[in-house]
């Protein structure tokens, strides 16, 4: 169920709430030195704050785990859950053929009760999807399971802890919550949980995650057209006058690559991919293989032109990356195959399969 009229749309990474939940007895309270310095020197207090936020990077990713679920809820949407579920468990092999490390440290994960357009990695492999994003995806998997991807590389490469390290100053602290962290305030708690859903992420970071996202999305036997999909997703909703205001605030120009050139980015590493023989035309929405036209896809269902666009040439790029060098292309059941895969079953607007088996076929 796709609830357009109540998706407040957001950006991935970008959310940021307040926890209110206390320290562990094992992470102790600490007190920060005012500006006459009461307590310690302003490299203990760091080293304190690090010591905190190592807590619940390791030991205590469980109990933030907890508060993060008490914090945005858990959504029991059986199709949405079930559909987390694969993903996770199609990524983690996939991720553990480049990083095994990921079997010694699980992930956490659950579908959250948040409507707007999110998904984050925080401290300690704890990860959650918002509903809203189902719904702005209409559950398509593929699509859902870039999304993933992408958070995955920011746990695996440690970006939440070295983003919080980075931020969480004495001086930053202090200036934000007082001058104590943990006891029966919450202080330290609540300083985690701003800092726990990829706050202090860089542009690097996000160019990093999305490169390995690809890697894992091909490994795991994913649409690699998915993601480039995702953004033109979100660079079609940016034209809706509808959704001009909430989505004004959809990415963060200091941290995030702009939607285009993410969107881009895909597409060429699809082409690469493929070992150059399918491209999408970004201005025509035509699928080329060697630089010759195969189809331009109609729009079909809640997926634009150029959305189908990049899932047909993700078809075809798995095709070429396989070493299929010439295409056999036939028609079963109304879809165009190539050796068992389909490739696309046209729909209304869209070339016959019979003509677009004569086309595929023809181009050398």
């Amino acid at each position: 169920m796709f609830k357009k009229s109540i998706i407040l749309m957001g950006t991935m990474l970008l959310t940021v709430s307040m926890l209110s939940f206390t320290l562990p007895e094992k992470a102790e309270a600490i007190k920060l030195g005012g500006i006459a310095g009461k307590v310690v020197g302003a490299a203990q207090e760091q080293q304190e704050i690090n010591k905190a936020l190592d807590y619940y990077e390791n030991d205590g990713r469980n109990e933030l785990f907890a508060a993060l679920k008490q914090e945005d809820g858990v959504n029991g949407d059986y199709n949405a859950n079930a559909m987390l579920g694969r993903i996770m468990q199609r990524m983690t092999p996939a991720v553990a053929k480049s990083d095994p490390s990921i079997n010694s440290k699980p992930y956490n994960y659950f579908v959250n009760n948040q409507e707007f357009f999110n998904a984050y990695c925080a401290l300690g492999h704890n990860m959650s999807v918002n509903i809203g994003a189902f719904w702005f995806l209409d559950y398509n998997e593929d699509k859902l399971a870039a999304v993933i991807a992408h958070e995955l590389v920011h746990g695996q490469k440690s970006h939440p802890i070295k983003g919080a390290k980075k931020k969480m100053s004495v001086d930053f602290v202090m200036k934000t919550v007082g001058s104590e962290l943990g006891g029966v305030n919450g202080l330290a708690a609540e300083v985690v949980a701003v800092h726990a859903k990829n706050t202090g992420v860089t542009k690097p970071n996000e160019w990093e995650a999305d490169n390995i996202a690809f890697t894992y999305m091909a490994d795991a036997g994913y649409n690699v057209g998915a993601p480039a999909a995702v953004w033109q997703t979100v660079i079609e909703s940016a034209g809706d006058s509808s959704k001009k205001d909430v989505l004004s605030d959809i990415l963060n120009p200091s941290t995030h690559p702009k939607d285009t050139d993410r969107r881009n980015n895909y597409a060429k590493k699809l082409t690469e991919y493929s070992k150059g023989k399918v491209a999408v035309d970004a201005n025509s929405g035509e699928v080329k293989v060697n630089g010759k036209t195969f189809m331009k896809p109609a729009a079909a269902g809640k997926m634009s032109g150029m959305q189908r666009a990049y899932f047909v040439a993700g078809n075809l790029a798995a095709i070429y990356n396989a070493g299929q060098n010439t295409p056999n292309a036939y028609v079963e059941g109304g879809t165009v195959k190539i050796a068992g895969k389909g490739i696309v079953t046209p729909a209304a607007g869209d070339t016959g399969a019979v003509e677009l088996v004569t086309i595929l076929n023809g181009i050398k």
